[in-house]
């Protein structure tokens, strides 16, 4: 599909939303878009870094996941200090996408076409997110975007270095979708 060089978990492709959409959707993924992308489709003005993708946890989805990512080659990626045991570089270079479980694919990897997020442990379930979400296309293809104001109240308290960089934006997005000011 894509250039047949590996690629490594430190790499860090730029991110092209539409054909990762295109390939979830040819494995028929049930997922939800959550996330900084989120975000930057309602005009944060934030330019999101990965693809945040929140699964239908149904083994038979969590097995097209899997299949969607052997076809994207996509590889385990690697955060310094992140992850414990299964996130060494040697456990990343090692990872593969079976067994096609949720602890085995809820992980951050690396695609020739840029970062994906298999969110499930941090994030609300499938089910939940899809309330009140908005179908939206890329690139022609359909995919359901969650509520912002999901992703806005997942950021309260967070106290990464990204998030305290984008505060004022948040801020701005929260009084745009009429949700209270924070502290």
């Amino acid at each position: 599909m894509h250039s047949s060089e590996r690629l490594d978990p430190t790499d860090r492709p730029a991110l092209q939303p539409a054909p990762l959409i295109k390939a979830l959707a040819k494995f028929k993924v049930r997922w939800v878009l959550c996330g900084s992308q989120v975000l930057a489709l309602h005009g944060a003005g934030i330019v999101a870094n990965d693809l945040d993708v929140v699964p239908h946890l149904e083994s038979e989805n969590l097995r097209r996941v899997a299949a969607c990512l052997e076809y994207l080659r996509a590889v385990a990626a690697y955060l310094d200090g992140w992850g414990g045991e299964r996130g060494t570089l040697e456990a990343c270079r090692a990872w593969r996408p079976v067994p096609p479980t949720s602890e085995n694919l809820d992980w951050l990897f690396v695609t020739h076409l840029g970062m994906l997020d298999i969110v499930i442990e941090k994030a609300d379930p499938y089910e939940s997110l899809m309330d009140h979400a908005e179908v939206r296309s890329a690139g022609g293809t359909p995919y359901w975007l969650c509520d912002p104001r999901r992703v806005l109240k997942a950021l309260e308290g967070r106290a990464r270095k990204k998030d305290r960089e984008r505060d004022a934006i948040y801020r701005l997005m929260r009084r745009r979708l009429g949700m209270p000011e924070l502290p």
